[in-house]
């Protein structure tokens, strides 16, 4: 995902020779340039307003004046510090968790970082947030509940565990350094070994744990696989390749997995990138996913791009509706990252287009109230289904969570 368009590169020399006039407003070199940049490389150029950037105290502010509505729910501004940490480094500041409400307004735990402060506690997904230094979380206060963004950031949280055991912690922000597969495990089912992992987000070190993880299966004589990517927001397309020849290689070694369309200024850089075969490649002749509505962008691409070659089931709730991405636009000259929608994803086929969301074949709920691997949990059970496993679940009163909407940086990072 994170990619310099060259010719960004070149206005940005331009401009940088341009007077910067600070007097008024300490970012108004910062709105030109992102002015610049919208009107030559945004999709949607051709719908942007005539604005005079000075008029705006940000780029952030800039933004959302020029965001094509309804369509562009992505586009966003970060700092060059925490883009980097996120897409290199797989880092960000809070407590390794992140959550969702049930029907019923409780908030629970739905997955955490091996590096939480809460994990050596013992607690994880499946658990409740009753309440935060006293106050009890709802939908409208969540955003602000847990606090800024900043390290030592110190709260207390009342805990409710699976067996209606109640806790008290106070935990403290720090930075956390995320893993990205949250477990991984191989089942038997009948004669097969089925391969299964949580995937949390496409960043650089991702392709480690990925590559560690089909070794596993390779080794263990896994033939078949189940991708959990229920709370994978997306991230970097060049990852989304890397597990896409994991998958594929094998019988599609070198054919076009996602094409990368730009605006009528900019069809010089239209692309595709091909899938390769990997080391740790599986031979296989499907795949299924598990979605939510939190499967978003390089998630979505992932699928749509596999379908010309493997067979897809898909298991839960329809995708989030990303078919597009974005390119990362720094500057020396300050201290903003730009990041917005620049191009158009499809597959091999030309088939794209979702912004509704990828349909899925079996419908499954997100069962909070199980953690992951469990084979009682709704959409892991019928995953397995899909090869002959006929277990029944169990009923929860957890199903069909309520997920709490991020934006920005926040909505790929997706945990507190």
């Amino acid at each position: 995902m994170k990619r310099i368009l060259y010719l960004v590169l070149g206005l940005t020399i331009a401009l940088a020779s341009c007077k910067k006039d600070e007097e008024e407003n300490p970012n108004k070199f910062a709105n030109e340039q992102f002015y610049a940049v919208m009107k030559d490389a945004y999709l949607w150029y051709q719908h942007l307003p005539n604005v005079n950037p000075e008029l705006f105290n940000s780029p952030v502010e800039l933004l959302e004046a020029l965001r094509h509505q309804p369509l562009d729910r992505w586009s966003y501004i970060t700092t060059k510090q925490e883009l980097n940490a996120y897409y290199e480094e797989g880092s960000y500041v809070g407590f390794g968790f992140a959550s969702a409400f049930d029907q019923q307004g409780n908030l629970w735990i739905t997955y955490i970082f091996r590096e939480s402060p809460l994990k050596a506690l013992g607690i994880g997904r499946g658990w409740k947030i009753t309440a935060v230094n006293g106050v009890v979380p709802t939908t409208q206060n969540i955003n602000s509940l847990f606090g800024a963004s900043a390290i030592g950031i110190e709260k207390t949280f009342n805990f409710r565990g699976p067996n209606q055991e109640n806790r008290s912690e106070t935990i403290r922000k720090k930075t956390i350094v995320m893993n990205t597969v949250l477990m991984d495990s191989i089942y038997t089912v009948g004669s097969s070994k089925v391969g299964y992992f949580v995937f949390k987000g496409f960043i650089k070190p991702s392709e480690d744990e990925l590559d560690q993880v089909f070794a596993k299966f390779k080794s263990g004589g896994v033939s078949e696989v189940i991708v959990d990517l229920r709370y994978n927001g997306g991230g970097r397309m060049d990852v989304a390749n890397h597990l896409g020849g994991l998958l594929a290689g094998n019988i599609a070694n070198n054919q076009v997995f996602t094409r990368l369309v730009h605006n009528n200024k900019n069809g010089q850089y239209d692309t595709f990138d091909s899938l390769k075969i990997q080391t740790q490649s599986i031979t296989l002749r499907r795949v299924v996913f598990i979605t939510t509505g939190g499967s978003a962008s390089a998630s979505e691409s992932l699928i749509n791009g596999l379908k010309p070659y493997l067979g897809v089931e898909i298991v839960g709730t329809k995708t989030h509706g990303k078919p597009v991405g974005m390119y990362a636009m720094t500057f020396k000259e300050f201290e903003w990252a730009f990041v917005p929608i620049c191009f158009s994803v499809t597959n091999k086929n030309f088939q794209g287009d979702y912004f509704e969301g990828i349909p899925v074949t079996i419908a499954a709920n997100d069962d909070i109230a199980y953690d992951f691997g469990n084979t009682n949990e709704n959409s892991l059970n019928k995953a397995l289904g899909v090869f002959g496993f006929s277990a029944t679940t169990k009923k929860s009163t957890a199903t069909q969570p309520i997920y709490h909407k991020k934006h920005g940086l926040a909505q790929e990072i997706d945990a507190w």
